[in-house]
Formats: structure tokens, sequence, C-alpha cells
């Protein structure tokens, strides 16, 4: 039996309210954004609107959330949405805006699930990308050709338009969102990829693989997903271990609870106990640190652009999302109600601060006058977890001897540059950046990386100027980052250096959190990187 024949398996868009609207074009504009790291495109949007990117892909923040933008697919923006555009790396790229009335849309969707609707930063899938851009091209070009009666074309393309994102899709993606779809209901019985692959009519491999390029991860990951953010609904409602276990298709408890703490880092209990205390994260480096003490954030941003690790793992337990903006985060704070709020001291200003303070209790971290250690223990003293602070570093203190013990000779002789390849360009990691293997583990910077604040992006020329002894390099995975890599390696700067000459040049695995050490100055990535070393010096 095949997905499309299951009975079970037929929950999707019934699409019934596009038959009750009335939809109008108000507006057709384009944008250049290439030259763009971020752009604030609506504070509040003033009506219902699509965003299509058209050339190199980047991220769209819709409300707090991020997605991939990428010129295959249309976001479909709400009124009063916060929208912001991020790109790791100038290039040629444009926006089309497309505001839009839409008449009895509310009432319309108030016959459909509102949860079957994907969230404005995921998009809307077009069945064909080069329609779509050709479309795009064609609305815009008619409402701006100085004659008013060719925006009726602009009108009826804006219309092939909304046909194109919610006509039939092809038949693989429709088999894979229904797989998805039968996931979803199914997730209590034994699955597996042996089983899905025959349901959408694949073979083991191509499923596999077409599966992980249209949700971004594996099918049995999914699965997994599913049945761990049911557990921590279960969790939150009171439900006894052993009812939960059974509900979302384990058979043992004890291997269920060694899943969940794999999966989201601390055990069933402790996520339970934890919980009781609604917390808020105010910027990113605070929610390091509360994972470090076993607390996932009530209300937080995780929208990082450099990795998706926190929206993967904590997406369901952060109920409120914050962005970076002060009126956004007080609205969301003010409905959120958290028992306690954790911010940076230098991020806000006095009268920001003051708002907070009405809504809950506040620490504000002093961030550049003390270190992560002092981060860690400041908070764990605010959150009356103090044990667990200060157990947590006596613990680190040790690996860290550990980790030291299987330091390799060539890293204790003369000096080491730390770097990393990201899409942006070679960024040369500061003392601060570096402070696991400079400060914990001892190891000796070159001259000139005590200069530099933070991290810094240099040329490929200006690495001659550190010519440490050994180098450790991040590159991270993405195809721009490689091919800089490459491109750097076959130069003659490159070459010369003493440590490239010495063979002195280590790699790290080039996790993307690795690609801001700084905005992940905290006790739990620095405890990431002390594992990665450890790897590192096990291998050589």
């Amino acid at each position: 039996m095949t997905i499309a024949e299951h009975p079970s398996s037929d929950k999707s868009w019934s699409k019934q309210w596009l038959h009750q609207i009335w939809i109008r074009l108000k507006e057709a504009s384009k944008q250049d954004h290439s030259t763009f790291h971020y752009q604030l495109l609506y504070g509040s949007a003033p009506s219902h609107l699509f965003i299509v990117l058209n050339g190199q892909m980047g991220n769209i923040i819709v409300d707090g959330l991020l997605g991939p933008a990428s010129p295959d697919r249309v976001y479909w923006i709400r009124p009063g949405q916060r929208v912001e555009m991020n790109y790791s790396s100038v290039g040629p790229r444009e926006l089309y805006l497309f505001p839009f009335e839409a008449l009895d849309l509310n009432e319309a969707f108030k016959a459909e699930e509102r949860d079957d609707f994907p969230p404005a930063s995921e998009g809307l899938p077009a069945a064909s990308p080069a329609e779509l851009l050709a479309l795009c091209e064609k609305i815009f070009g008619h409402w701006h050709s100085g004659d008013k009666v060719d925006r009726l074309a602009s009108q009826a393309g804006f219309q092939d338009l909304l046909h194109l994102l919610f006509k039939k899709q092809g038949q693989h993606e429709e088999a894979l969102d229904r797989v998805s779809e039968y996931m979803k209901l199914h997730y209590r019985e034994p699955v597996t990829v042996e089983a899905l692959s025959e349901m959408a009519g694949m073979s083991r491999y191509y499923f596999m693989r077409s599966f992980k390029d249209r949700f971004g991860q594996s099918a049995m990951d999914y699965l997994t997903e599913l049945r761990t953010n049911q557990a921590k609904q279960l969790l939150e409602e009171g439900f006894p271990l052993w009812d939960i276990v059974d509900r979302i298709g384990y058979k043992d408890p004890q291997y269920f609870s060694s899943q969940f703490n794999k999966n989201v880092g601390i055990s069933p209990r402790t996520y339970t106990l934890n919980r009781r205390c609604k917390v808020a994260a105010y910027s990113w480096p605070n929610i390091g640190h509360l994972l470090t003490l076993q607390m996932i954030p009530y209300a937080a941003p995780i929208d990082q652009f450099w990795s998706d690790d926190y929206r993967k793992k904590y997406r369901f337990d952060v109920k409120h999302l914050l962005s970076h903006d002060y009126e956004f985060n007080l609205e969301a704070l003010w409905r959120s109600r958290p028992d306690r709020i954790v911010a940076l001291d230098e991020m806000l200003p006095e009268e920001e601060k003051q708002k907070l303070r009405q809504i809950a209790p506040v620490l504000f971290l002093p961030w550049h006058t003390e270190d992560w250690r002092m981060h860690l223990q400041l908070t764990a003293q605010f959150l009356e977890r103090e044990k667990e602070g200060s157990l947590w570093l006596t613990r680190y203190d040790q690996q860290v001897e550990a980790v030291a013990q299987r330091m390799p000779a060539a890293f204790r002789q003369g000096t080491l540059l730390i770097i990393s390849i990201a899409s942006r360009g070679i960024n040369v990691w500061g003392k601060r950046a570096g402070t696991v293997l400079y400060d914990d583990l001892g190891l000796t910077c070159p001259t000139g990386v005590e200069t530099v604040e933070s991290t810094e992006y240099v040329q490929a020329e200006q690495l001659g100027a550190y010519d440490a002894d050994s180098i450790l390099i991040h590159v991270l995975k993405d195809r721009d980052s490689q091919i800089i890599w490459e491109r750097l390696q076959r130069s003659e700067v490159w070459r010369k250096l003493r440590a490239v000459r010495n063979h002195n040049v280590y790699h790290t695995s080039g996790q993307a959190w690795l690609a801001e050490p700084i905005l992940e100055y905290t006790a739990n990535r620095h405890d990431h990187m002390l594992q990665e070393l450890n790897a590192l010096f096990r291998a050589l």
C-alpha cells in the first residue's frame, strides 16, 4: 500500500478558504539587497504581502522565528508581523514585495486548522521556481510600465502567482508531505524507513535523500522530534513517566529517558522540575548559561543566523519568541509573564531596563567587564542554582586537565593562531573568543591577537603578520566557506606561513556555531569546544 492509498494519511490543506475570499494586489515593488548583511523590512507589516527572493540565499526572520530564504519559495507575511532579512555574504539578490488585500480571510481561516498553515518564515514552495520569478517580474514590470491599464495585467499575474502556489504539487513532493502527515498521526506506532519509503512509492535510498532535502532532517530524526515534543507536552501536563512512555511509542522507560537526555540535554525529571520556573533569556548568550544550569528558557530569541541548533532542539520549549527590538520584546515579555529575566547589561539603555523590571526580577550581566565564568556564577546565584553552577565548573576544570594531558607537543611549543573560515571570509579569533585554548589550556597567542577585541575578519595577506607556530582552523561546511578555504590553500600567502610549512595546521569538525564564538561566549559552548579539542587530540 502506498501512502496515497493509506486511509489515515489524507490530512492536508483543504484550501477551501481560497474559494471564500477576495484578493487584490495593492502594490508591486522591488528592493536591491545585494550589499546588505541585515535589513529590517517591517517593524509591523501594514497588510498581507508576499515576499520573493531572487538571487543568493539568505535568512528571513518573522516575529523572531528564522527560516531559510530561497528563490523557490514565497513568504506570506500577515499584518502586524515583524520581518527581517539576514545574509551571510554580499552578492546579487533582490526582493519582490507584493502587498495585497484579502477580504474575508479571517473568516475563511476559521474553517481551516490554523496549525496546518506553515509559519511565515518557512515559506510556501512554488511548483516551478523559474515560473515563479518570471511571474514576479511580469507583475512588477506591468505595475511600473507607466500605463495604468497595464496594472490589470499585474492583477492577472498575481492571480497566476496564487495558482502556482496552491495548485497540486509534483507527485514526489505530495508523497513526502503525506508521509510527514502520516508520521504526525502515527508516531506512537513502530515506524521504519523501509515502511515509509514503501508508502511513498520510492526506493529506500531515494526516499531518505528526498525526505531530508524537503524537511531538513532524516525521517528518523523527524520521528524522534515528534515523540520528544509530545513527551515534553505530557511532562508539562503532569503525566507520569510510565504513561508517557506508552503514549509516545516507546516500550522501555529507561531507554526513553536515555533518548530524552540525548536529544534535550537533561533528564525528563530535571526537565519537569526546571520548567516550573519560567525564565526569559533576553539575548543570545543568556541562553547558553541557562542550558548549562539545565534550564531551557521560556522566552528567548532563537533566530541565530549562524546555527540552527537552538531552533531544532528548543523551538517547542521557547513559548514566546524574542527579537532584537525593544518594543517587540517588551510586548512579548508582558504576554509571557516570566518569573525571572536574564539580560546583558551593556546591551540595554536604562529606560528599557526600568521597563523590564516592571515585568519580573531581572539580572543584567556585565557582558564586557566580566568573563564567562562570572556570567555563569551570577546567573546561577540569581536563579538559586549556585550548587549546580559550582559543580559544573568543577567538572569542567577536571575535563580541562584531562584534555591538557592529551595535548600534542606541537600545541604547547610556540604560539597558536585560531581562525575560522565562514562565508564572509577569514575570521581571526581574539583572546576572549579563544578563551578555552588561551586561558583554560594556557596556550600562547601570537603577537597581535591580544589586540583583537573579539574576532576580526582579515584578508589572506594579513595572516602573515601573526605567523604563528601552529594554526587551529574551523572550516564551516557551507559551499561559500569551502570555496574560500580551497582558494586560500592554493594561495602563495598561505603556503609561506610557518605553521603551514611545518605541517602544524589542525582542523576541528567545523560545526556551524564556531562561526560566531563571541555570540556563543557561554559556558555551554565552551564545554562543546573542549569536547571538540578532546576528539581532535585523541585523533592526532
